[in-house]
């Protein structure tokens, strides 16, 4: 029996980036996900996170296909929260 291999399917990670104001280091939200669908609770949990965290505001809206997030905190940073599949990570 001939066995051939096929590609592994994309996995998908929410990250958090500073976009204004005070840098930060990027922040993932620590999970890996089979699809961007699956993806969108991490996003919500992720722009729900920050607010809390750095006491701001968030919100959720579609992108092109996928769920996208940002948040407004009170140390004057602005968040972009995305969803983003393996083969879109810079590589290191």
């Amino acid at each position: 029996m001939t066995e051939t291999l096929s590609p592994a399917p994309d996995v998908f990670v929410v990250v958090a980036e500073v976009i204004h104001g005070p840098h930060l280091a990027p922040r993932l939200d620590g999970h890996l996900y089979c699809s961007a669908e699956c993806a969108e609770h991490g996003v919500r949990a992720l722009v729900g996170a920050l607010s809390e965290e750095e006491g701001g505001s968030g919100f959720v809206l579609p992108h092109e296909g996928r769920l996208i997030g940002c948040v407004v905190t009170r140390g004057a940073r602005m968040w972009s929260v995305q969803i983003l599949a393996r083969s879109e990570l810079p590589t290191v």
